[in-house]
């Protein structure tokens, strides 16, 4: 276990235990190129000297890692998002509806652009470094880090399924409350209609658990969980097996009924590399939910893996 408190643009690391052998790049889950370009930039210190980047680290050693300053990659949109945690090292967004996280252009209108907002108001010189996205009429929790060296250690915690991510979907379907699925159908592009993807013996891996909320006629809410990271992973799984998120272009079916695409990423748990501390966020009950009376119950009744 190490400790790391952050001074600005100094980290200070200190060993708490033997780490088997490791280096600072393996315990920072960072890349070797990102490694030696800290050591040639000289901006590694242990006991006040340069320090090589293969060094094993032992217990009580304290290490100082100065960041490199970088500015901000995206143009600030004029409205900065939402934030609803933030520590030294990460910070966890709501996104809206209706936005897209990033279109590879410098587009004021996309989510990336509201945290550049974000950040440029809260002092945060730094690229904008998300760790996945959400579908644009998917609303919900965004996780960023604050410099890109933490960047690659987050994704590797999402990827390994050390980040949680809980979704509520409201759905069609003749299904009742406590049923449980566990969708492990591959998932790869529609050849036949851009932009979509579909179940496929020849796509990816995809592995989704879900549990069915409530019944409200016609719809039924599930909360489902991601175990891997697919595109539209659980609006495809959702609908193979029958159960169509309501107001969703691509898989699902429309109606007035609803006043939006039935799909919200809620919470988010992990625990804290840095501090090894559990991190819960779970985001504010979007208002087009307030119909499904009990919802908070069965969240509190109902999980997804028992």
């Amino acid at each position: 276990m190490i400790d790391l408190v952050r001074y600005g643009n100094d980290l200070v690391l200190t060993v708490r235990d033997e780490q088997d052998g490791k280096t600072l790049p393996e315990v920072l889950e960072i890349s070797a190129k990102t490694g030696y370009l800290l050591q040639q930039e000289k901006r590694l210190v242990l006991n006040h000297k340069p320090m090589d980047i293969l060094h094993i680290l032992h217990k009580g050693e304290r290490i100082t890692i100065h960041l490199k300053e970088e500015p901000l990659d995206y143009t600030p949109a004029d409205r900065a998002c939402r934030v609803v945690y933030e520590d030294d090292w990460i910070y966890i967004a709501h996104k809206d509806p209706g936005i897209i996280v990033h279109d590879g252009f410098d587009n004021k209108d996309t989510f990336a652009a509201q945290a550049a907002a974000w950040q440029a108001r809260n002092g945060i010189e730094a690229p904008v470094r998300y760790i996945h996205r959400l579908d644009r009429e998917t609303s919900g929790l965004i996780l960023f880090v604050k410099h890109p060296l933490f960047q690659p250690l987050f994704e590797n915690m999402l990827r390994e399924r050390r980040i949680h991510r809980s979704y509520l979907a409201v759905c069609w379907g003749k299904v009742r409350p406590g049923q449980r699925f566990h969708w492990t159908d591959p998932i790869g592009r529609d050849r036949h209609v851009s932009g979509r993807y579909r179940v496929s013996p020849s796509g990816k891996p995809a592995e989704t658990d879900a549990v069915v909320l409530l019944r409200d006629y016609p719809f039924v809410v599930l909360k489902c969980e991601l175990l891997t990271g697919r595109t539209h992973q659980i609006r495809v799984h959702t609908s193979h097996a029958g159960l169509l998120i309501v107001n969703d272009p691509l898989y699902g079916r429309s109606t007035k009924d609803f006043p939006r695409m039935g799909l919200y990423a809620y919470k988010m748990r992990f625990i804290h590399p840095f501090t090894g501390e559990p991190v819960l966020v779970q985001d504010k009950p979007d208002p087009s939910l307030r119909r499904f009376r009990g919802l908070q119950d069965a969240l509190d009744q109902y999980q997804v893996r028992k």
